[in-house]
């Protein structure tokens, strides 16, 4: 079995483009401050640090609110003709960040994507700061997305730890969301199938959370029978597992491309990684299953991202072999 995948669109690891244009929206802010107080005697002591923090202002709405998007197009050969070009859009690790009123913002970059579905790979809401005005952000965005194609979810760690994630699981398919909780879901188009399958994150397994989990797993994607199956799993660091799974494309977020990314070293850190993780973003592989990681939308512990933008991850899926 081969794979191949091309990008184009927001690179999944943008180096300078980032950093080149909070460097130009710095300097434009800095030029008019200074034609603003001409700087005489004393008063040049107070600029430097107005431009400091007006700079560092900027950068910090920047990074936390510039929706980027990143697109991949996959080739498998085993995926069936009828879904030739069909279409996925992953969001991830939302955190119940608002993006404009209802939403508004995202979901219109999101229409513009023309997706067959859209993926949902965990942490809608945030644990530690969920109430019911904040979980309404996240309902927003699913209500938004359902009015344009199906909408499976997966819950992440945070859908773990909340006590009203049954509650929001119960709303959640009530809505119309696939929410795949050691299922699959198949998408048919004339006689060919797809097969969209989901586990819960591992905290959901509890103290038999790693043996539990990947036998969970293994058991859920055996569903499609062999079949072509696309598994959401909130996990990156699972990629061996998934390779032995027999799913052929596994989508995965949680380590929100580790918060802080450098230039020319990419992301910093993550709890399960260690120092500059090799799964936090962008497209792997582990035998035939082909893993995309999403870097996620929103924010949790920490509230700032550096050089790494919120990202909507755009997959369009291609039958033929390896270019």
């Amino acid at each position: 079995s081969s794979e191949h995948y091309a990008h184009r669109g927001s690179s999944p690891l943008p180096r300078t483009k980032p950093l080149t244009e909070t460097v130009r929206g710095f300097l434009f802010i800095s030029i008019h401050l200074f034609s603003m107080f001409p700087g005489r005697g004393d008063r040049m002591n107070y600029k430097i640090p107005a431009l400091l923090a007006a700079g560092a202002a900027i950068l910090s709405y920047e990074e936390n609110n510039r929706l980027t998007v990143s697109e991949y197009r996959l080739t498998f050969p085993n995926l069936p003709k009828a879904f030739d070009g069909f279409t996925i859009v992953q969001l991830s690790d939302l955190h119940n960040k608002l993006f404009g009123p209802s939403q508004r913002r995202i979901l219109k970059k999101i229409q513009a994507l023309e997706p067959d579905v859209i993926c949902m790979t965990g942490d809608l809401i945030d644990r530690r700061r969920t109430r019911v005005t904040t979980m309404e952000h996240g309902l927003a965005l699913i209500r938004g997305c359902l009015a344009m194609a199906p909408v499976c979810f997966v819950p992440g760690n945070h859908e773990a730890g909340w006590r009203l994630y049954p509650a929001l699981k119960t709303c959640l398919s009530a809505m119309g969301t696939e929410v795949l909780e050691n299922r699959c879901f198949p998408m048919h188009r004339g006689e060919d199938t797809l097969w969209l399958a989901g586990v819960p994150d591992p905290k959901f397994f509890g103290e038999k959370r790693k043996i539990g989990f990947r036998a969970q797993m293994l058991e859920t994607v055996d569903t499609a029978k062999g079949g072509f199956t696309v598994l959401l799993s909130h996990r990156p660091e699972r990629l061996e597992e998934y390779g032995i799974s027999g799913a052929d494309l596994v989508l995965a977020g949680h380590d929100h491309g580790g918060q802080f990314r450098l230039p020319f070293a990419g992301p910093v850190f993550v709890p399960n990684q260690g120092f500059f993780p090799p799964l936090a973003q962008g497209v792997h592989r582990a035998g035939k299953t082909v893993m995309v990681v999403s870097r996620g939308l929103g924010n949790s512990v920490f509230p700032q991202r550096l050089l790494n933008c919120p990202e909507i991850v755009r997959i369009v899926l291609q039958s033929g072999r390896k270019m």
